[in-house]
C-alpha cells in the first residue's frame, strides 16, 4: 500500500442482484489495474474474490463480501464484491454502511431486480456515492437503452456516461461520451463513424442532465445550448457525490470491455473520505452528535464493517477507518463494552492472502487480529478522545431450522463452534426456545443455513442435523373461572400433608403473561405458604389442558384455603397450587394461540397476484401494497406455521425476483380445525410415549 493522500483514497462495493455479473467485473478490474496477473473466472474457480469452498463448489453464488486492495494510478483503492443472493446480502449491506461509493451491477436483459433495488436503497440511506454498470452487453438480448430506462424509474437521475457499441455477439466496445473516445479489445480508439449521430444524441443527454443538477450549469446551457467538458465533468461529479446523479457505464466483465472507463470513473467521479457525507458521531444526552472528519491527526475512530473467521490469523475483525490514524502496538478501546486493547499487525485484504502494512489512515479498510469481544457492526475508538460512532444496524433472520449434533457426545463441541459462526455472520442466530426445548439456528434463508452447516464441517469438522422447528403454539383461557378448588389431602398416620387454596381465573390481554394476586384474609392461608401456591401455578403453566403448550395471559386470584397446622407446608400447597390451577383453566374454556407474523413480500408486478394468491393460501390477511421502485411490496399478517418454507415457495413463484422478510407481531386464536388438529397430535404423541 502506497502512502496516499486521503483525497486520493477509494472505497467502493460491488452491488446488486445475484447473477449479475458482480464477480467478474470486480476481477476484470482487478486485472485492468494490474492487480492480479491474470483475470480470474467464477467459472473455472480462478476467482480472487470468490475464495471460499463453498463459493468454488457452487461456481456462482458470492456468499460472502471479499475485499481486495490496491493500487492505481496514484490512488489507493479497496474493493468490496458483495453477495447478491437474499440469502447472504445482508453481509453486504453491513459492509457498505462503512464505505463512500458503489457500482451498482444491473442486467442488460432483465433491468433492475429486487436485489439490485435492495441494494442500490442501502448505498443510498449510507450517503455513498453511485455508479451502475450494466454488464453483459455480449449476452444474447441485452438492450442498453431499456435498461437505462428502466433505471431511471428507479432512479431519475440515471444517465449513460458511455454507450454500447452492438450488443450481443455483435458488442465490440463502448463509447465514453466525455472523452470522445471508443475503448474495444484492442484498447482506445476513434469514434467509429457510424455511431457519430448516436454518440452526440447521447451526450446531449449527459449534459442536460448534468446541467439540471446546477443552476449555474443549467443557465449556461440554455444560453448557450452546451458546456465545456471540464464543466460537466464537474457538474457530473458534484451530482455523483450528492446522489442526485447516477452515471451509468456498460460493458462486459468476462471480456474486460468498457472497464477501462470504470475504473477511471471510480477515482474521478466516486468520493474520497473527505466528500462522502461526514459520520455522525453518536450523541451524548442531551445534546447532537458531532461530524467525525477524515483527519488523519484527529484521535482515530473507525467502524467494524466485517468478522472473518481465517485458519492462520484466528479471527479477523475488518474496520474502516473514519478519522485518525493506526500503526502496530497502538492502543484502542471498543466505547461498547470501554475494553482497552493493544492492537498487533496491521493487515490489508487482497482476497484470501493479506499483506502487513506500516500504517493506516482515514478511509482505509484493513484487518486486525484477535481483538477481544468485538463484533461487527461496533465502533472503535481512541484510547482517548475518539468520537464514539453508533453500530450499525444488523438485518435480522427470517428463518430457523432446529438443529441437533448429528453424533452423541458432540454437542458442546457443536454449540461452542457454531458460536464462533455466529460471530462472523452476525445475521445468525443461535438460541433456545424454551416452550419446545429446541435449539434454533436462525438465518436470512433455507440456503444461508445449509451453507453454515456446510462451513461447520468444514472448519470444525462436526455435523448437525436440521429440521423444522415446532411452532411455539400458546394457550389461554376465554372466560373467568371462579372459586375453584385445589386440594392435597394426604393424612394416613404419621406426619402429613395438607394443603387447600381457592382460586378464581380470568383472561388478560394478548402479551400480559402471567399475574397472581393474593386476595387470602383471615389467616385461611399462612402468609408465608402463599408464594408457594404461586409456584405451583407457575409449574401448571408449562403445559396447557388441550395440547400440552405452555399458558400464557391469565391472571389467577387465591381468594381463600384451609391448612393444617402440622401437615401444612410449602410442597403441599405448591402441589395444591398446581392441581387449582389445572381444573381452573379446564373450566375457563381453553383456547390455543398461534403465533403470527408481519411479513413483507417484494416481488415484480408481474408476480402479485400469485405471491397475493399463496399468501391468502396461508392464511395470511393483507394489510397494504405499495409499489417499490418498479416492484410491489405487500404487507400482510401470516401465521408462523404456514411460513416455515416459504423461501423456496417464493423462489418458485418469481423465479428467484422476489424477496420477503418477517417478524414476530403477536399471537391469535387458532381456527377449529387447526386447533383439532394439535390436539390429535398432542394425543398420538401421548399415546406413543405411554
Amino acid at each position: 500500500m502506497k502512502n496516499v493522500e486521503v483525497g486520493n483514497t477509494r472505497n467502493f462495493a460491488l452491488i446488486g442482484h445475484s447473477g449479475d455479473g458482480k464477480t467478474s467485473l470486480g476481477e476484470a478490474i482487478l486485472f485492468a489495474a494490474g492487480a492480479t496477473r491474470s483475470q480470474g473466472r467464477v467459472e473455472d474457480g480462478s476467482s480472487v474474490l470468490n475464495f471460499l469452498p463453498e463459493e468454488k463448489d457452487r461456481h456462482t453464488a458470492t456468499i460472502s463480501s471479499a475485499l481486495y486492495a490496491f493500487d492505481w494510478d496514484g490512488h489507493h483503492i479497496t474493493l468490496v464484491d458483495t453477495p447478491g443472493d437474499p440469502n447472504f446480502n445482508a453481509d453486504g449491506r453491513v459492509v457498505i454502511a462503512g464505505l463512500d461509493g458503489a457500482v451498482l451491477l444491473v442486467s442488460p436483459i432483465d433491468g433492475p431486480k429486487v436485489g439490485t433495488e435492495k441494494m442500490l436503497r442501502a448505498a443510498r440511506e449510507g450517503g455513498l456515492g453511485c455508479l451502475a454498470f450494466v454488464s453483459g452487453m455480449d449476452r444474447d438480448r441485452a438492450d442498453f437503452e431499456a435498461t437505462l430506462e428502466a433505471l431511471k424509474k428507479l432512479e431519475p437521475g440515471a444517465v449513460a456516461l458511455t454507450i454500447p457499441i452492438g450488443s450481443g455477439d455483435g458488442f465490440s466496445g463502448v463509447v465514453d461520451l466525455l472523452a470522445g473516445k471508443a475503448y474495444g479489445p484492442d484498447g482506445e480508439a476513434d469514434v467509429p463513424a457510424d455511431e457519430a449521430e448516436r454518440v452526440a444524441a447521447a451526450r446531449e443527454a449527459l449534459v442536460e442532465a448534468v446541467a439540471e443538477c446546477d443552476d449555474e450549469l443549467l443557465e449556461k446551457y440554455l444560453e448557450e445550448g452546451d458546456l465545456a467538458d471540464e464543466e460537466v465533468r464537474h457538474g457530473l461529479v458534484a451530482g455523483t457525490h450528492a446522489g442526485n446523479l447516477l452515471p451509468v457505464l456498460c460493458g462486459s466483465g468476462p471480456r474486460a470491455l468498457g472497464v477501462a472507463p470504470l475504473l477511471r470513473a471510480i477515482t474521478e467521479l466516486l468520493p474520497s473520505p473527505l466528500q462522502r457525507p461526514a459520520f455522525q458521531a453518536e450523541a451524548e444526552e442531551g445534546a447532537e452528535g458531532a461530524e467525525v472528519a477524515a483527519d488523519a491527526d484527529a484521535a482515530f475512530a473507525a467502524r467494524v464493517i466485517k468478522t472473518v473467521i481465517d485458519r492462520y490469523a484466528g479471527t479477523l475483525s475488518i474496520i474502516r477507518i473514519v478519522s485518525g490514524g493506526l500503526t502496530p502496538d497502538s492502543t484502542i478501546q471498543n466505547p461498547a463494552t470501554g475494553e482497552k486493547m493493544r492492537i498487533g499487525k496491521l493487515l490489508l485484504m487482497r482476497g484470501e492472502e493479506h499483506d502487513e502494512v506500516p500504517e493506516a489512515g482515514p478511509g482505509d479498510v484493513i484487518a486486525l487480529a484477535k481483538l477481544k469481544d468485538v463484533h461487527t457492526g461496533q465502533a472503535l475508538s481512541a484510547e482517548k478522545g475518539g468520537a464514539k460512532l453508533p453500530a450499525t444496524p444488523i438485518p435480522q433472520g427470517v428463518l430457523s431450522y432446529a438443529i441437533s449434533a448429528k453424533s452423541k457426545g458432540d454437542e458442546d463441541k457443536v454449540y461452542a463452534s457454531l458460536g464462533r459462526l455466529v460471530e462472523e455472520d452476525p445475521t445468525l442466530h443461535l438460541g433456545r426456545e424454551a416452550s419446545t426445548g429446541e435449539f434454533l439456528l436462525t438465518g436470512m434463508g433455507e440456503l444461508h443455513i445449509r451453507t453454515t452447516a456446510h462451513k461447520l464441517k468444514r472448519l470444525f469438522d462436526v455435523e448437525i442435523d436440521l429440521k423444522t422447528p415446532k411452532v411455539p403454539y400458546r394457550e389461554t383461557i376465554t372466560r373467568r373461572a371462579e372459586h375453584v378448588e385445589g386440594k392435597l389431602k394426604k393424612q394416613t398416620g404419621g406426619k402429613g400433608m395438607f394443603g387447600v387454596c381457592y382460586l378464581t381465573v380470568e383472561p388478560l390481554g394478548r402479551g400480559e403473561g402471567f399475574e397472581f394476586v393474593n386476595e387470602v384474609v383471615g389467616g385461611a392461608i399462612p402468609r408465608g405458604l402463599i408464594p408457594a401456591v404461586e409456584k405451583g401455578c407457575h409449574e401448571a403453566m408449562e403445559r396447557g389442558p388441550l395440547a400440552g403448550f405452555p399458558v400464557v395471559d391469565i391472571r389467577v386470584r387465591c381468594i381463600d384455603g384451609k391448612h393444617h397446622s402440622v401437615d401444612s407446608n410449602e410442597m403441599a400447597f405448591k402441589l395444591a397450587g398446581s392441581f387449582g390451577f389445572k381444573a381452573a383453566i379446564e373450566q375457563a374454556r381453553p383456547a390455543i394461540l398461534e403465533p403470527i407474523m408481519n411479513v413483507e413480500v417484494t416481488a415484480p408486478d408481474d408476480h402479485i397476484g400469485d405471491v397475493m394468491g399463496d399468501l391468502s393460501s396461508r392464511r395470511g390477511r393483507v394489510q397494504a401494497s405499495e409499489a417499490a421502485g418498479s416492484n410491489q411490496m405487500i404487507r400482510a399478517q401470516v401465521p408462523m406455521c404456514e411460513m416455515l418454507e416459504y423461501a423456496s415457495t417464493l423462489t418458485s413463484l418469481t423465479g428467484g425476483k422476489g424477496d420477503f422478510h418477517m417478524e414476530f407481531s403477536h399471537y391469535d386464536d387458532v381456527p377449529s380445525n387447526v386447533r383439532e388438529k394439535l390436539i390429535a397430535e398432542a394425543q398420538a404423541s401421548s399415546g406413543d410415549a405411554s
